[in-house]
């Protein structure tokens, strides 16, 4: 685990600013959600975490090391998208191994954990299923497990729930928060899901514009907005909010 450190980071493309100073420190086992509309820059940020975008302005820090230049494959982060991005020609199992294949590690080890990554995320006996046969919450549990296998310093979810239908998505929120409680990792989660960040982060950012609006637990995000958007925002679902237990 560590403790991640967005420094004043500025991401301009061409004349377009896609992130605008943000300021940001993520706890050592802590998961902050960044919360905000399609266009934001949540998932920039993101990108900028894992190491595929570069800032034109600002730092990145993992723990007190500065990562800003740092390629991805070097940093020790697992990542989970919004598609999933399972590859179609390895069964489940090799899915979630292969991170642990390129770092050399040794065959019957690294069966080992992603067996036993399987098995808590409950898809044990998927393990040699073709991915694609898989339904969307059933892949979306190995792209989890392969993004922990390699037992990551941050893990970075970007719209993990997306495409899931209501009752499905409900019973992974609760079951996904409560794995990464257990293994107490430390992450960011990109959602433009109000309930789903309240449910699932410890603290919320939320972003307009390429900027942070407000950082704050759910429940001072939700009872104590501190600007107009982010009341109008985060009212927008409203009517599910107060079944929140803070």
């Amino acid at each position: 685990m560590a403790r991640v450190t967005l420094d004043s980071i500025r991401k301009q493309y061409g004349e377009t600013t896609a992130v605008d100073g943000v300021s940001l420190t993520v706890g050592d086992g802590e998961i902050v959600g960044l919360l905000g509309p399609s266009g934001c820059g949540k998932t920039t940020t993101l990108r900028t975490v894992a190491g595929f975008e570069t800032p034109n302005t600002g730092t990145v820090s993992f723990d007190d090391r500065d990562v800003t230049h740092v390629p991805p494959e070097n940093r020790n982060v697992g990542l989970v998208f919004q598609e999933y991005a399972l590859f179609d020609n390895m069964t489940v199992i090799e899915n979630v191994t292969f991170g642990l294949k390129m770092r050399a590690v040794q065959r019957a080890d690294r069966r080992e954990r992603a067996h036993a990554l399987l098995d808590m995320l409950g898809i044990g006996d998927l393990a040699d299923r073709d991915p694609m046969t898989l339904s969307g919450g059933q892949q979306q549990r190995v792209g989890l497990a392969r993004a922990l296998a390699i037992e990551p310093r941050v893990l970075l979810l970007d719209e993990p729930m997306t495409g899931l239908d209501a009752k499905l998505k409900a019973r992974l929120r609760a079951e996904v928060s409560q794995l990464l409680s257990e293994l107490d990792v430390t992450g960011l989660y990109v959602t433009h899901d109000q309930e789903e960040a309240m449910l699932m982060c410890d603290r919320i950012a939320v972003m307009n514009d390429g900027r942070l609006e407000q950082v704050g637990s759910p429940q001072e995000v939700y009872e104590s907005p501190a600007t107009e958007f982010v009341s109008e925002f985060v009212a927008l679902d409203a009517p599910g909010l107060p079944f929140v237990q803070w």
